[in-house]
């Protein structure tokens, strides 16, 4: 309780990052900051949403589920969702300074700015995904990353509650 995970990117250079949840608009601290996975959790002090589990094992070529997404900035909307592949796909962190490899999922779903850092949820209730990306060719293809590797990477900031953005500025751009 009181995390919520997004990408980098949603919160990348703010100086002030609020999460809104029924209503409430509730101040966020950054606890992780990854701008090479793209990922980031927030610490919401006050935050009583519905906790949401990660998928024990990455899904597979034609399960099914939703992504909920704030396209454009507005209310939530849920789209459903196919997984279409999985593989590694080579890109650039969020700065665009270095070349890197993530293992990614691609989606049959209308994911349109603005989705960034929802979850894809599978049939089971589990995080199947975080979605990262719309396709520039296929308004009916999007991009998660998978939840094992996003699992793994913020396990360690569960717990924390300092602000990690100072620490971290100066590593990246070196």
């Amino acid at each position: 309780r009181e995390y919520l995970v997004t990408n980098a990117h949603v919160v990348a250079g703010a100086s002030t990052i609020r999460a809104s949840l029924g209503g409430d608009v509730l101040d966020a601290t950054p606890v992780l900051f990854d701008p090479v996975l793209d990922v980031a959790v927030l610490h919401v002090p006050g935050l009583d949403g519905q906790l949401l589990r990660f998928a024990a094992a990455d899904p597979e070529r034609g399960d099914q589920g939703v992504v909920l997404g704030f396209a454009g900035g507005s209310t939530m909307v849920v789209l459903p969702a196919a997984v279409s592949g999985a593989y590694p796909a080579t890109g650039r962190d969020i700065y665009d300074g270095t070349r890197v490899t993530r293992d990614i999922l691609e989606l049959r779903a209308a994911i349109e700015p603005g989705d960034s850092g929802g979850p894809l949820i599978l049939e089971d209730g589990t995080v199947g995904g975080l979605v990262f990306a719309e396709s520039r060719t296929d308004d009916t293809i999007g991009y998660a990353l998978t939840p094992t590797v996003v699992a793994t990477r913020i396990a360690p900031a569960i717990g924390r509650t300092g602000a990690v953005f100072e620490a971290l500025v100066p590593a990246i751009l070196e």
